[in-house]
């Protein structure tokens, strides 16, 4: 994964990680897990800049523009389909999934132009 895709990824799940106001222990357990499985994420510098940067823009800007200047240099449907499935992990990480982290889901689903069908195949290949 080109490395600006990977940076990408990784602040996403930063945003849906700071999406119900917290940052969860599990939450950046599940954060570095999913870096390492997505090709160049775990490789990502200054991880914590970008943790910081992630939530004052999601403060600042709100979650659809947040997410939407976060997701830009995705440019490919494979890598947007990391990213949605990284997001997803992320959510369920802490047992607990709040109304604002179901629309993260919502946005990311409108943003990269995914159909039901296709997160039902995202959310399934997870598992």
């Amino acid at each position: 994964m080109d490395p600006r895709h990977a940076r990408a990824v990784y602040e996403l799940m930063m945003i849906t990680a700071w999406a119900d106001g917290w940052l969860d222990a599990s939450e950046a357990l599940v954060t570095e897990a999913a870096a390492s499985d997505v090709d160049a994420a775990a490789a990502v510098p200054d991880k914590q800049a970008l943790a910081q940067a992630a939530r004052q823009s999601l403060e600042s800007r709100g979650l659809r523009d947040a997410l939407r200047d976060a997701a830009a240099p995705l440019d490919s449907a494979a890598v947007r389909e990391a990213a949605f499935v990284c997001c997803a992990r992320v959510l369920e990480a802490d047992g607990v999934i709040a109304q604002v982290e179901f629309q993260v889901l919502g946005e990311l689903k409108a943003l990269f132009g995914l159909g039901a069908a296709d997160v039902a195949r995202l959310l399934r290949v997870r598992a």
